[in-house]
C-alpha cells in the first residue's frame, strides 16, 4: 500500500502511525459523502485526519478496521497490520464523535487547544508568582444562594465553586492562589452549560477589583499572542475592554436611573415609567415573597433583555450591581445600594463573576440566613450553613479580591463554537 493523497493536513513524514480505515462522513443534506472508493483507493482516519491510500497489497481491508504501519524514507507505507474489523455507528459513537473529519475545527482538535490554553494560563500565573492550590470537590456544606441547586451525595455536597475553601487559605496567610475547579450544579444543561464545569478561581489580598479585572485582560492578551500567534479568532476583541456600572448600562439601555435604594415594588413603577412593562409580562410575585428575591426576579427580566438584544456583540466589564444580588461581595464604599461585583460579558456570554469580598462575619452569616430563606421562598431545598467558613471569617479575612472565569465558555469563546460540548470530553448526555 502506497500514500495516493492527503485530503486533510500536512502529508504524512517518515514515522509509525496506527488510524482506522474509514467508510463514509455523514454530513448534512447540502454536503456531499466522502465513501470508500471502489477502486481499490481507501480512506484512513489518522487522529482526526483524513488520509488516501492506494491498496496495492492482498490484504483484505474493511471498513473499520484498526491499523498500523510504518511510512519508510522513500514514502512508502511498509508492515501493515491490522486488527478486527468494527462497525462505526455513525457520528455519536465514541470512534468519530471526537473526530469528525468534516467539521472544522473537529473536537479533537478543540480539545487540543484547550490543553494549550490551560498551560499557557498556568504559565501566566507562575510570572505572577501565584500559587495553584487544589481545595475539595466534597463538601459538609455548599453555597447556599438561591440560584444555585448543588447536587447531594450520601457524604455531603459537591461544590458549585471552590470559593468558601480558598477564602480559608486566605485567612490561613496566602496572598496570592488560584485553582482550577471542576464544579457542580445540578439541572444546568444547555448550549452554555452542563451539570459538571469549570472554573478558573483565583484571589488577591489588599488589591482592589480593578486588579482581577486588568488580570483578565493579560491573560487573554497572552493567550492570544501565545497560543494563537497575535491572530484572535474571529469575534474575540482584544483587551482592554470598557467598563461599566450596572446604574449605566439601566440608563443607556432602558431609560431607568437605578439609585441603589429603590425596592422591588419601587422598581416596578420604574419600569412602568419607562415604557418598558412588557418585559415584566407574566412575572407573578407572591406577596410571601422575600422583598430581595422579589427585587432580584425583576431585575434579571431586564437584564436577560439588555443581554440578549444589547450586550451580544461587544466584551464589557459590568460593575457595581445592585446590593441583593451580591451575597458574598463587600458593600461600595461611595454607595451602600450597590455592591463590588463585577461579570464579564463577551458577545453575551457571561465569562467571569468577581468580587471584592465581604469580610465581616456577621454580615455574611446574615447574608446566608436570607439566602435559606429564598431557597425555601423558591421551594428549593434547604442546606447547611458552612460554619467553618463563618468561624474562619471571625478569624479575620484581609481585604482581597476574587474572580471566577468559567473556563469552558472561554474556550467556546475563543475557538468560536457554540455548544459547550464541542470543548469538554465528555458532556452529560455523552455519559
Amino acid at each position: 500500500m502506497s500514500i495516493l493523497s492527503k485530503t486533510f493536513g500536512t502529508k504524512l513524514l517518515p514515522g509509525h502511525y496506527h488510524g482506522r480505515i474509514f467508510e463514509e462522513i455523514h454530513r448534512n443534506e447540502n454536503e456531499k459523502c466522502l465513501t470508500l472508493r471502489k477502486n481499490k483507493n481507501i480512506l484512513v482516519l489518522i487522529k482526526d485526519e483524513l488520509f488516501e491510500f492506494i491498496n496495492e497489497c492482498d490484504i483484505e481491508l474493511s471498513p473499520g478496521q484498526l491499523i498500523s504501519f510504518d511510512i519508510c524514507e522513500k514514502g512508502d507505507l511498509v508492515n501493515l497490520i491490522t486488527r478486527g474489523t468494527i462497525k462505526t455507528n455513525g457520528l455519536e459513537s465514541d470512534v468519530l464523535r471526537w473526530r469528525r473529519p468534516t467539521q472544522n475545527p473537529s473536537r479533537m482538535e478543540i480539545l487540543r487547544v484547550r490543553h494549550r490554553i490551560l498551560r499557557a494560563i498556568r504559565e501566566w500565573f507562575d510570572i505572577q508568582e501565584f500559587i495553584e492550590t487544589e481545595t475539595p470537590i466534597l463538601v459538609h456544606a455548599p453555597n447556599p444562594e438561591s440560584q444555585f441547586s448543588p447536587i447531594k451525595t450520601d457524604s455531603g455536597f459537591l461544590i458549585t465553586s471552590p470559593e468558601f475553601q480558598m477564602k480559608r487559605l486566605l485567612v490561613g496567610g496566602f496572598e496570592k492562589i488560584y485553582q482550577f475547579a471542576r464544579c457542580f450544579r445540578e439541572g444546568e444543561i444547555g448550549p452554555f452549560h452542563n451539570p459538571e464545569f469549570t472554573i478558573l478561581e483565583w484571589y488577591r489580598s489588599e488589591v482592589k477589583l480593578e486588579v482581577l479585572m486588568s488580570d483578565i485582560e493579560e491573560i487573554i492578551s497572552y493567550l492570544v499572542k501565545n497560543i494563537f500567534k497575535g491572530n484572535p479568532p474571529e469575534k474575540v476583541s482584544l483587551p482592554p475592554w470598557p467598563r461599566m456600572t450596572v446604574c449605566s448600562i439601566f440608563k443607556k439601555y432602558l431609560n431607568i436611573f437605578l439609585d441603589g435604594s429603590e425596592s422591588s415594588t419601587q422598581l416596578r413603577l420604574k419600569v412602568q415609567s419607562s415604557g418598558h412593562n412588557s418585559l415584566l409580562d407574566n412575572l407573578k410575585i407572591e406577596p410571601e415573597t422575600p422583598e430581595n428575591l422579589a427585587y432580584e426576579q425583576i431585575f434579571f427580566r431586564l437584564w436577560n433583555y439588555i443581554e440578549t438584544e444589547f450586550l451580544k456583540n461587544t466584551t464589557v466589564f459590568v460593575y457595581e450591581w445592585p446590593l441583593p444580588l451580591a451575597s458574598l461581595a463587600s458593600v461600595c464604599s461611595q454607595n451602600s445600594g450597590f455592591a463590588e461585583r463585577v461579570e464579564l460579558y463577551a458577545n453575551g456570554i457571561e465569562l467571569a463573576n468577581g468580587f471584592m469580598e465581604l469580610t465581616d462575619p456577621v454580615e455574611q452569616r446574615k447574608r446566608f440566613e436570607q439566602d435559606l430563606l429564598n431557597r425555601h421562598s423558591e421551594g428549593r431545598n434547604s442546606v447547611p450553613l458552612d460554619e467553618k467558613f463563618l468561624k474562619s471569617l471571625e478569624l479575620g479575612l484581609q481585604n482581597c479580591s476574587g474572580m471566577a472565569l468559567g473556563l469552558d465558555r472561554l474556550i467556546m469563546w475563543l475557538c468560536g463554537t457554540k455548544k459547550i460540548r464541542d470543548v469538554l470530553c465528555f458532556s452529560q448526555d455523552e455519559l
